[in-house]
């Protein structure tokens, strides 16, 4: 279970882009349990945040501490940068429980469970590589559930796919999010007043509010009723 021994923060992050000033002396405390969401127009760095989370990117001098019950837990995580091995399916979903040791008939029961729950089983046997984009992300998101994890960050996960594949999406995190914290980039404002516990509204490279959805969606702040409106991009 998650407890309020559970941080997922950033603390005092400053990071240049191009040799320009882009995060400075940003914070963000976020919920440590639930659905966080995180939106603003094209260029906010919700991107960024994810993969400073994550551990891809490092800055020097700032605390980021992703930990529940004080421990370091297992991160799925969902990049709009899709890769994926030269192999089916279903050895793409095994290769990251392979490198963890795992026995074939641990991994065998895991892949074909998820499979199976996500309705992907006719496609096990497909190259990975020759899937439509709309799969591919659809893939990728399951191959972030392969180890179990107890923190999931989600790049626009839904982006490039059907309502079908949205709604399985929305249901599992729906189902998830009371044992696994979920922090996660949308475009989709719908989808955020369907999902989110907490709103997480940059802009900019800043944090212009962070507030339950409810709260965020009476917000009196100005650029918060632009993005609200549509007429912030």
């Amino acid at each position: 279970m998650i407890d309020n021994r559970t941080r997922m923060l950033i603390k005092n992050l400053n990071y240049k882009v191009n040799q320009e000033t882009f995060f400075e002396n940003l914070s963000i405390n976020f919920l440590p349990h639930g659905i966080s969401v995180i939106l603003g127009p094209n260029g906010a760095g919700k991107s960024l945040i994810t993969k400073i989370l994550k551990g891809i990117i490092k800055p020097e001098g700032i605390e980021v501490s992703v930990t529940i019950n004080n421990m370091k837990p297992e991160i799925g995580y969902l990049s709009q940068n899709i890769v994926f091995l030269r192999r089916n399916v279903f050895n793409n979903l095994a290769y990251p429980m392979q490198i963890r040791g795992l026995s074939k008939k641990i991994i065998s029961e895991r892949v074909n469970f998820l499979l199976n729950h996500f309705d992907f089983t006719k496609s096990k046997d497909i190259s990975a590589r020759n899937l439509s984009k709309g799969n591919k992300q659809y893939l990728s998101f399951i191959r972030a559930l392969v180890n179990d994890p107890k923190v999931l960050i989600l790049d626009e996960p839904t982006s490039n796919l059907d309502m079908n594949y949205t709604k399985k999406i929305e249901t599992y995190l729906l189902t998830k999010k009371k044992n696994t914290k979920i922090i996660m980039v949308t475009h989709d404002l719908f989808q955020a007043k369907r999902l989110a516990d907490e709103i997480v509204f940059m802009n900019n490279g800043k944090l212009v509010e962070i507030s339950k959805t409810k709260s965020f969606l009476k917000s009196s702040n100005k650029l918060v009723k632009k993005f609200l409106n549509g007429s912030l991009f």
